[in-house]
C-alpha cells in the first residue's frame, strides 16, 4: 500500500495538471447552469425563464407522465396546440412548453417545415415515426435535464480523457528520460510489485477523476432539473433509440449503460496510455503518440468510411463486412464507446465491442508493463 501511495502521489502531484481538471469541471458545470437559466415556458398566456420555466414544464410533464398514448398526444395539443418558433432568424426560440414541443416534435412534420403545424404527420411519415411513439409501451416524462446532462456529459468525458493522456503518458516515458530505470528495475520488487504499483495508481487515478465529475454533473442536473424522468422511456431523448429498438429502455437503464461505458473508457485510455509510455522514450512523444491514437477513430468513422462508401467499396462482396469492421473497431475505442450513438448501432456489433474493448485493455496493460520490465 506504500508504494501504491507513493506511485499515486507521484502521478498526481502535479499543480498544472490537477489545476486543469479542477477548471474544466467548474467550466460544464457553469455550461449546465447556463442551460437551465435559459429555459423558456409559456402557460395561460405567460412566459417563464430560468428555473420557473423548469418547475413549470416539471408540473406540466407530471399531470402527463406515464404511458405515452393518443389520448395523451390529444389531451396535450388540445391544452397547448402545436409548438412553433417565437422569432425567426439564425437564435430562433421554441414557444410552447416541455410537453406541447415533444409531441410537436415526435408527431408531426415539424423538423421538415420548420413551421407550426396544423395537424399530425401522416402516410409514410407517421407510419415510420408518429406511429412509433404511441405503440407499445412508450413511457412520457420530464427528461430535460437528462438530455441535457447527456450532451454536456460526453463532451466533459472527452476532455477528461485528453486530461487522462497527459496524466498516464509520462508514467513509464519520464523514467526513461531521466535515466532511472536502471536503478528502479535493479531489484526484484523493481521489476514486479513497483510496475504493477504505476500501472494500478494510474488506473486509480483515472477511475477517481471518472467518479468525481460524474458525481458533479448528476449533483448539478439534479439541483437545477430534480430527477424526474428517470424511468420514462429513453425514446424521449432522441429517436435513433426507437429506430434502434431501444426506444423503451428506462432513462435510468440508459444513463447506467452510458455511466458504465464511459468507466471502460477511462480503464482502456489509460490501458492505451500506458502502452505508448512504455514505448516511448519522452513523455512529450507518449503524448503526442496518445492524443493522435485517441482521436483516430475519428477519422476512421467520419472520413475513411465516408471515404469507402464514395469509392463504392459497399457494392463488392466484402465491402460491407470490411466497412463494419471498421466501424466496430472504432466504436470498441474509447472515443466512441461512451458515446449516445452506441445505443444505434446494429445489434449484431454489440457481440463484438466487448470483446474488442476488454481484449484491447488487457492486451494494453501487460504489453506496457513487460516493454517497462524489458527496458531494464
Amino acid at each position: 500500500m506504500r508504494l501504491f501511495k507513493m506511485e499515486f502521489y507521484k502521478i498526481t502531484a502535479r499543480p498544472a495538471l490537477v489545476a486543469s481538471f479542477l477548471l474544466a469541471s467548474g467550466f460544464f458545470l457553469l455550461v449546465l447552469w447556463q442551460e437551465a437559466d435559459g429555459a423558456r415556458a409559456e402557460l395561460d398566456g405567460r412566459v417563464y425563464h430560468g428555473l420557473e420555466a423548469i418547475e413549470i414544464d416539471r408540473r406540466l410533464a407530471k399531470e402527463y407522465e406515464g404511458q405515452f398514448t393518443m389520448e395523451t398526444v390529444e389531451a396535450i395539443v388540445g391544452r397547448f396546440g402545436f409548438s412553433g418558433y417565437v422569432n425567426g432568424g439564425e437564435f430562433r426560440v421554441r414557444e410552447g412548453n416541455f410537453c406541447s414541443q415533444f409531441v410537436t416534435d415526435a408527431m408531426t412534420d415539424f423538423w421538415q417545415t420548420e413551421q407550426r403545424p396544423s395537424g399530425y404527420s401522416a402516410g409514410e411519415a407517421w407510419e415510420n415515426y408518429g406511429k412509433k411513439y404511441v405503440e407499445g409501451n412508450f413511457q412520457f416524462g420530464y427528461t430535460k435535464g437528462w438530455e441535457n446532462l447527456q450532451d454536456v456529459w460526453y463532451i466533459a468525458v472527452v476532455s477528461l480523457h485528453v486530461w487522462l493522456v497527459l496524466l498516464a503518458a509520462p508514467v513509464f516515458s519520464e523514467e526513461y528520460s531521466r535515466e532511472t530505470t536502471g536503478i528502479l528495475l535493479s531489484s526484484y520488487h523493481g521489476k514486479s510489485t513497483d510496475i504493477r504499483r504505476k500501472a494500478e495508481a494510474s488506473i486509480g487515478a483515472g477511475v477517481l477523476a471518472y467518479l468525481f465529475l460524474n458525481a458533479l454533473l448528476l449533483g448539478m442536473t439534479a439541483l437545477l432539473y430534480g430527477c424526474d424522468g428517470l424511468w420514462a422511456s429513453a425514446g424521449m431523448m432522441g429517436d435513433y433509440f426507437l429506430f434502434a429498438g431501444h426506444g423503451t429502455w428506462s432513462v435510468a437503464f440508459f444513463l447506467s449503460l452510458q455511466f458504465l461505458l464511459g468507466l471502460a473508457s477511462v480503464l482502456l485510455d489509460v490501458a492505451i496510455a500506458l502502452f505508448l509510455s512504455s514505448k516511448c522514450s519522452r513523455p512529450a512523444t507518449a503524448v503526442t503518440a496518445g492524443m493522435a491514437l485517441y482521436f483516430l477513430p475519428y477519422v476512421g468513422n467520419q472520413v475513411l468510411f465516408q471515404m469507402l462508401l464514395g469509392l463504392g467499396l459497399a457494392e463488392l462482396p466484402w465491402g460491407w463486412a470490411a466497412m463494419d469492421a471498421l466501424r466496430i473497431f472504432c466504436f470498441s475505442m474509447p472515443l466512441y464507446l461512451p458515446h449516445k450513438g452506441l445505443a444505434g448501432i446494429p445489434s449484431r456489433w454489440l457481440w463484438y465491442v466487448p470483446f474488442i474493448a476488454a481484449a484491447a485493455l488487457a492486451a494494453s496493460i501487460w504489453r506496457g508493463c513487460q516493454n517497462y520490465r524489458e527496458h531494464g
